[in-house]
């Protein structure tokens, strides 16, 4: 026991550590010495020892109660006092984590760089990954909502409804919407007035709330209810200032009556139409964001778009189930079995650009390994150079656990800082990915950060520490105390296994480099590929527009086709424009889900395609599209026959088809003057009847860069049905894109304006697209430029890395071999010998990594063959060019410490020993 007369602070230096058992045995030897004191007291008084005992043990109490208290007492502190030294330690760990990083701010600065590309990557791709295929949805509780559709997306009809509202018990609310607009392209100056209809569970479906006033209420659908609406958040702020007195102000509602529509509640700012389906010829558009929402009925509302709210624990799928079943044990009711189906939003995404994202999460999670294994590297050489520093610690009674924890805490530290400076790269990550993304991936739009990504930036964060950490705390008191104490911190050996480490991590990120190389070369093949492609017409100066027309019930046939040639002539007529035709963009058409039979051959057999697109042409249509007829002739016919929906042979029209129709029908060929019949369910016929079509020619297929459905491409090529209210054209013109919009829009409203005046209509002319050829092709081409871009880029990052990582070890262990390599020059060894045996020992790594990475990437490269045009998976040719390019980035790796190496003097090397 230290003397009680020296100071408090020297006698607290020298004490061990408190633990519970020492404290313990220090109350004990307390107790005995005031017991002691006062039997000695009491002597002293004149009782003897038998007596001075008794009366000692009486005074002082029940010496077994007090020792279980002080045991107790004992036990919390003991607990507490490791807590406390816990933080102390991580304190002091922390404070010399922060030393070292401030004496190796070269290192440290690398490591950082590292991580934050690794990070930032991970974080960025995974923002995308939550966005689209976990949380695509921005309501609370966004992944039980689904779309309730049947067959290939059609609505539900309103008995499918009312069967589901009263028996579905997988859901807990059930409600649609229906805009009561066209569906229009916004050219930027749309006015917000887009009226919908909704029922009064829609809002509570979303999970939302009015921002301001009430919801509506059933009775507000009621028939002879007060009209009442609910206007957007957007139209609040532009038109009313965002007051709060605008509750119980009227506004009229554009084309439904005169009548003023009280306001009693304001939209919350999210509130929208999700999964809205595209519309138009072309299925690219989407429904326009509604301003004014009116009260309604589900039953009222069949046929629109339905939503609903699974009940929690609940899967699509099982939801699904249920309402199939429900569908299957209604009464028959003459029409034909549909299939059912609970649709989240991730199901509309395109399986492919779903492929595309994962793909892409998959290669930054092996870019954030390569990172890992870089950093690893250098924290090992770093440790080896620290190798005297955990000696003395070691010595003074550092325990190796205690060296570990220390370089962990360094790691974790170092990883932390590279995850706080990733949410940086993370931010231009994700911004240079909104500027890259395809059309199909609208969902991004304005896409940010979630809270969930920063859980997961902190998570891979904490992870990346502990792991590139693992080995330089394994390593850091490996050597016996005594054989690093005695050797020479400059030129002592390395150590095998740190050395078999470090190499080890060095072929495992060359071979992860060469997986994503092979990869990005792929894809880059691919997308060279794919603007080389025929297209099957010619884009280059091609614009196709959609106008839809109103006519009213007093119009003839030949008034439609006279107001349509009207406008015809005027978009004709434009400056620039050197023709036009009638027919849609290749590559576009009305998705026709019918039968298309052939006339029966000699043996009485004939085959038919379910699915096909049709496109209204007129003749002149593929001269100017620059599309190539294989065989046969265009059409003579300009119109649709009278009596179009009669099947009569002498009334069929003529028609042109696909190769990919031709195929499908013919394989034998004879298409040419062979007859077709639509059968029922299509476009233009009514039910139970049917249309017969003769076949004249065949034209060559259309591709398009981004990929085609195979029902697609079959398509039929046919006159203008008079029944149209549309007016699909192609102008070839010589304006820019901008001009020639801007062109097509003015004709549209001039023409507009006189239809209305001459019918009264609400409408007379409405434009809904415009499609520009070329930047049609370049955004079928966005989907392989995404992929293409960011993979090429997580490449060149990993192939940087790993290159420095070789560079970092090749120079290491030229620093170690500096007695040898003197030694070598002094017995006559040349500079060229110095410098293969540097760079040998550099390109055996490479080669072992290149041959491992060969094999890894012949197996993973499958995944991408979804996006790969005209160039195989296993493509020999991009495997050997990406293996040359790795052996030339490691040579050169190699070559700067081998050069350095052939400059050291011998004397200066064996005077360093």
């Amino acid at each position: 026991m230290l003397s009680p007369w020296l100071p408090r602070g020297i006698r607290r230096l020298f004490q061990l550590p408190a633990t519970r058992a020492r404290m313990a045995r220090e109350l004990d030897e307390e107790l005995r010495t005031h017991f002691a004191m006062r039997v000695e007291e009491l002597r002293a008084r004149g009782l003897s020892r038998d007596d001075a005992e008794a009366e000692a043990r009486r005074r002082f109490g029940d010496l077994e109660e007090f020792q279980q208290y002080a045991a107790h007492r004992i036990a919390r502190r003991a607990r507490w006092l490791r807590v406390t030294d816990w933080l102390a330690e991580l304190v002091q760990d922390v404070r010399f984590a922060a030393r070292q990083f401030t004496k190796a701010r070269s290192l440290t600065a690398i490591a950082l760089l590292t991580l934050a590309l690794g990070i930032g990557a991970n974080a960025a791709i995974f923002t995308v990954v939550h966005r689209l295929l976990i949380a695509p949805l921005p309501y609370p509780d966004g992944d039980r909502i689904v779309k309730l559709v049947v067959g290939d997306g059609n609505a539900p009809d309103q008995a499918m409804l009312a069967a589901w509202r009263d028996r579905a018990r997988s859901v807990d609310a059930i409600g649609a919407v229906s805009v009561h607009a066209l569906f229009l392209q916004d050219f930027g100056d749309t006015r917000d007035t887009v009226p919908a209809f909704i029922t009064a569970s829609y809002l509570r479906l979303l999970g939302l709330r009015p921002a301001l006033g009430r919801d509506f209420t059933p009775a507000d659908a009621q028939p002879g209810a007060p009209a009442v609406t609910i206007i957007s958040y957007r139209k609040w702020q532009r038109e009313f200032g965002g007051r709060a007195d605008v509750l119980g102000s009227t506004i009229p509602v554009p084309d439904l009556d005169d009548r003023q529509y009280a306001i009693i509640g304001v939209a919350p700012r999210e509130m929208s139409i999700p999964m809205s389906a595209p519309a138009g010829v072309s299925g690219k558009l989407r429904q326009a964001t509604p301003a004014i929402w009116l009260p309604a009925s589900l039953d009222s509302l069949a046929g629109s778009d339905v939503f609903a709210r699974l009940r929690p624990g609940v899967a699509a799928a099982a939801a699904t189930r249920e309402l199939q079943s429900i569908l299957d044990s209604e009464p028959p009711t003459g029409r034909e079995p549909v299939r059912a189906r609970a649709m989240r939003a991730q199901d509309f995404l395109d399986p492919r650009e779903a492929q595309t994202v994962q793909v892409l999460f998959v290669a930054v999670g092996v870019l954030l390994l390569i990172a890992c294994a870089t950093v690893a590297n250098l924290l090992m050489s770093r440790a080896w150079t620290r190798r005297r520093e955990f000696a003395v610690r070691t010595a003074l009674g550092a325990g190796r656990l205690r060296l570990a924890r220390q370089v962990l805490t360094e790691s974790v530290l170092l990883a932390l800082a590279g995850g706080l400076l990733g949410m940086g790269v993370a931010w231009a990550a994700l911004e240079i990915i909104l500027t890259l993304r395809p059309p199909s991936l609208e969902h991004l739009d304005g896409v940010t950060l979630h809270p969930a990504v920063l859980f997961w930036t902190a998570g891979i964060s904490v992870g990346t520490g502990i792991l590139f950490g693992s080995a330089p705390a394994l390593f850091a008191g490996a050597r016996p105390v005594g054989d690093v104490l005695r050797s020479e911190t400059r030129t002592a050996s390395g150590g095998s296994a740190a050395q078999r480490m470090r190499s080890a991590l060095i072929v495992f990120e060359i071979a992860m480099s060469l997986v994503l190389l092979v990869g990005a070369g792929l894809l880059v093949r691919s997308f060279v590929g794919l603007q080389r492609m025929h297209l099957g017409f010619r884009p280059q100066g091609l614009v196709a527009t959609d106008v839809m027309l109103s006519f009213g019930r007093e119009g003839s046939a030949a008034d439609r086709a006279a107001r349509r040639d009207e406008l015809f002539q005027l978009l004709r007529a434009m400056p620039g424009v050197t023709g036009a035709a009638m027919g849609m963009m290749p590559g576009q058409g009305w998705r026709v889900l019918a039968t298309l039979e052939s006339e029966p051959d000699a043996s009485g057999h004939s085959r038919s395609v379910a699915d096909f697109a049709a496109i209204f042409i007129t003749p002149d249509y593929f001269r100017l599209a620059g599309m190539s007829l294989v065989a046969g002739r265009p059409p003579d016919s300009l119109t649709w026959p009278r009596g179009g929906g009669n099947a009569d042979p002498s009334m069929s029209p003529e028609v042109v088809v696909s190769q990919a129709l031709a195929r499908r029908l013919w394989p034998e060929g004879g298409a040419i003057g062979a007859r077709l019949v639509e059968k029922s369910s299509g476009p233009f016929t009514r039910a139970g009847r049917s249309a017969s079509y003769t076949v004249v020619g065949i034209v060559e297929d259309v591709r398009l860069p981004g990929g085609r459905d195979a029902r697609w491409t079959m398509e039929l090529y046919s006159p203008m049905p008079p029944r149209l209210f549309q007016l699909p054209l192609v102008l070839r013109t010589t304006m820019p894109e901008r001009e020639i919009v801007s062109s097509i829009r003015r004709v549209v409203a001039d023409f507009d304006r006189t239809l209305r005046g001459e019918t009264g209509l609400l409408f007379g002319a409405i434009l809904r697209e415009v499609t520009v050829g070329d930047t049609y092709v370049r955004e079928s081409l966005a989907p392989a430029r995404f992929a293409m871009a960011l993979l090429v880029a997580f490449s060149v990052v990993a192939l940087v890395l790993s290159g420095v990582g070789l560079y970092g070890v090749i120079a290491y262990s030229v620093a170690q071999r500096t007695r040898e390599i003197g030694v070598r020059l002094a017995l006559g060894a040349d500079a060229m010998s110095v410098k293969r045996l540097v760079v040998g020992g550099g390109l055996r790594l490479a080669m072992v990594g290149i041959g491992i990475g060969v094999v890894a990437a012949a197996g993973s490269t499958r995944v991408l063959s979804h996006v790969l045009y005209g160039v195989s998976p296993a493509d020999p040719g991009t495997f050997v060019a990406i293996a040359v390019l790795v052996v030339t980035i490691a040579v050169a790796a190699a070559y700067i410490p081998a050069h350095r190496a052939t400059r050291i003097a011998p004397t200066e090397a064996l005077r360093a020993e």
